[in-house]
């Protein structure tokens, strides 16, 4: 009766710590984003961002965080959306982490997109580009988070193996239960640990779309001009000095016009003005020229006042400039900031 007791302990016990040991590497599973299918042979698109790319092969997260494949061919259409409703072809290159997209096709065996056409803007161009650096350090970060659920798997077998072991040494069952526990709590420390860092992964990506707005000024012009008066000079230093202690920005410049003359004089006033500011925040401020979004001249569209009377017309003659900051870079700046262990940056390192 005696030998039979530790024998019986040992039966009991080592299923209970398998079973603890799956449940820490079904809960890291289940942090997998939902994946969208498609159907094959039958039209469909998927806009959203990009969140990696593989060679040819895009995974992009839709607006209800769904996250579907799309493959990219030689007859793959890339365009860039510009004004007026042109569009201009763009190279596969163009394709990265942080842009927005909307990707038109057919489904194929695999319940992939084979995308006939990939559609963007400017905007979410000049941020994605911004910003690419950033992702792929995340994205290895991930495939490291995924090599170690692949271990914990691996022990969980190791555990399994150990409980046959333990019929035929019943002398070394106190030894083992010890070993057995710490090895559950080690491998729950280290679950937990890689759920986090997930986590964080995750909310990082969903942000790299998301901009706020941290600043904006408008800067008026006289009639039939686009010299900036002294006035508005000290408002674009006002935005200059906004940014200085910013990371992961950038600036928006629209120009506009009343609807005096004609509209073709109009549309070129209203680009005029838009590339003075720029010149002023680059020549004079110092901002780096990939930090400003292509400067757009909107002519008399969307109209701040009535042009009907000389107080509406001043109101129009104007350029809106917004400064605006990407949140996973922020939130990214943010959880570097309060790891205690951080890499230094090596000398002569550009600043973000």
């Amino acid at each position: 009766m005696r030998n039979l007791l530790p024998c019986r302990i040992a039966k009991a016990s080592l299923p209970l710590a398998a079973a603890m040991l799956l449940q820490v590497t079904l809960a890291y599973a289940m942090v997998e984003p939902n994946v969208r299918t498609f159907t094959a042979g039958q039209k469909d698109k998927i806009t959203g961002v990009i969140l990696s790319r593989s060679g040819q092969v895009l995974k992009v997260r839709s607006d209800d965080d769904a996250v579907g494949t799309v493959d990219i061919t030689d007859e793959t259409k890339i365009q860039l959306k510009r004004s007026m409703g042109r569009k201009s072809a763009m190279s596969a290159d163009a394709l990265l982490p942080g842009l927005r997209v909307e990707a038109q096709g057919k489904g194929n065996e695999k319940g992939e997109l084979a995308a006939e056409k990939v559609l963007f803007d400017p905007t979410s161009m000049k941020a994605s580009r911004q910003i690419d650096a950033r992702v792929s350090p995340i994205e290895g970060r991930t495939a490291g988070l995924e090599g170690k659920t692949g271990q914990l798997e691996g022990r969980a077998g190791q555990l399994e193996s150990r409980a046959g072991q333990l019929e035929t040494k019943q002398g070394q069952l106190e030894d083992t239960q010890k070993q057995t526990e710490q090895q559950v709590g080690q491998v729950r420390t280290t679950a937990e640990t890689a759920n986090q860092g997930v986590s964080t992964t995750n909310q990082r990506i969903s942000d790299l779309d998301r901009y706020q707005e941290k600043a904006k000024e408008t800067v008026y012009f006289k009639v039939n001009s686009s010299v900036l008066a002294d006035t508005e000079r000290q408002k674009l230093d006002n935005i200059i000095q906004q940014t200085q202690n910013e990371k992961g920005f950038v600036i928006e410049v629209a120009g506009f016009a009343d609807t005096t003359g004609n509209a073709a004089r109009n549309q070129v006033l209203s680009e005029d003005r838009a590339n003075a500011v720029v010149r002023y925040l680059q020549q004079q401020g110092n901002i780096p020229i990939h930090r400003i979004l292509t400067p757009a001249g909107m002519g008399t569209s969307h109209e701040a006042a009535d042009n009907k009377t000389s107080a509406g017309r001043k109101m129009n003659r104007r350029v809106e400039v917004t400064v605006l900051v990407n949140q996973g870079v922020v939130s990214g700046a943010s959880t570097s900031s309060t790891t205690p262990a951080a890499t230094p940056k090596p000398p002569g390192a550009p600043q973000q």
